[in-house]
């Protein structure tokens, strides 16, 4: 099977380690893995994920909800907060044929969810978004998650299931990386006290990403870990002391040489660099820019021919894959089967 360059290849290897990894993880901690289905918005990719440990997905978009939907999975949440009717009106639907709960930080949209939902003999499970030191979404005071819960439990067509929190990729070179990690947690502690005080029952507690997941396993508030990355991995956060490997690979083609000098068909169009520019697999290769459509990469051992395959290492793979209509899947170096990547550009 062959394919065209710049490609978005999957190691499937690694792939299935890393699951079997995060799924040993997680085995008797109490807790369950809600993948974060952005990272790859590939529902046979998402398939592959699903084991005992994973309770459900969680997405980024309403799009990516309703592809899931339409691929069969079921127990999505969305963690992100929607207060455009059109999309209200889409959940409410999608709500209607799977167990679907949203997370907000504000009472003001569950009023339009609610008669939504009612339109189409739905019910919606809803969290309180926390802020726990992402500083974007959500409420930073209990007695405004107070509130949400309140208004919920008014409310004959929503659910109130309990917290969200995401703490943000807190890396190993954060200043008080662990001190930050437990303040965090402290603070979902405090929401979640403060609401049975009030007695509303806090079923789920849903937060944190694959940078924490040794934390988060350790800390008995959490009941389910959003983590997404743990399947691929990113150079970034390798050095955490965590079972996983890096799975992806962009593909790309010797277009031109010169003396020390390679350039690659492989451009921002095709790999993103949020986190740091492509790493090559050659050992002696560095990228020393990307720019719309070529990578230039300084090369200090034999040039390689014209029309020679190069891979470069994303270094943040959920961009990556949103710029790519397909995703190949490899073993030993040969290429099994090609995918698509359904929720690409999905808002």
């Amino acid at each position: 099977m062959n394919y065209s360059t710049p490609a978005l290849i999957i190691d499937l290897d690694i792939f299935e380690a890393n699951l079997e990894e995060a799924s040993k993880m997680v085995s008797g901690s109490g807790k369950f893995l809600r993948p974060h289905f952005k990272t790859h918005r590939t529902p046979a990719l998402a398939q592959r994920q699903i084991c005992s440990e994973v309770i459900g997905f969680t997405c980024a978009t309403v799009g990516e909800v309703e592809t899931l939907a339409d691929a069969g999975f079921d127990h999505l949440l969305l963690a992100n907060e929607v207060v455009s009717m059109d999309k209200i009106d889409k959940l409410a639907s999608l709500a209607a044929r799977v167990d679907l709960i949203v997370a907000v930080d504000s009472p003001s949209p569950l009023q339009d969810f609610n008669n939504a939902c009612r339109r189409v003999g739905a019910t919606i499970g809803v969290l309180a978004d926390i802020d726990i030191g992402l500083n974007r979404c959500g409420v930073g005071a209990p007695v405004d998650a107070e509130i949400i819960a309140t208004e919920s439990a008014r409310l004959d067509c929503i659910r109130f299931r309990g917290l969200m929190g995401y703490e943000g990729r807190i890396r190993s070179h954060v200043p008080e990386r662990s001190e930050k990690i437990q303040q965090a947690f402290s603070r979902l502690v405090e929401m979640k006290s403060h609401l049975e005080q009030k007695g509303f029952p806090v079923e789920i507690v849903s937060g944190a990403g694959t940078s924490t997941m040794i934390e988060v396993l350790a800390a008995p508030i959490f009941t389910e870990i959003q983590a997404g990355t743990y399947c691929m991995m990113e150079p970034d956060i390798l050095d955490l002391g965590l079972p996983f490997h890096c799975a992806a690979w962009i593909t790309g083609t010797v277009i031109s040489t010169r003396p020390r000098r390679v350039v690659l068909d492989v451009g921002r169009r095709s790999v993103t660099a949020d986190n740091g520019l492509p790493i090559p697999e050659p050992h002696h290769a560095k990228t020393l820019a990307v720019n719309d459509q070529h990578a230039i990469l300084e090369w200090t051992g034999p040039l390689p021919a014209l029309g020679e395959l190069v891979r470069l290492r994303p270094t943040q793979n959920r961009t990556t894959f949103n710029l790519h209509e397909q995703v190949w899947l490899e073993r030993n170096r040969k290429i099994e089967e090609r995918v698509p990547i359904t929720a690409r550009g999905r808002s």
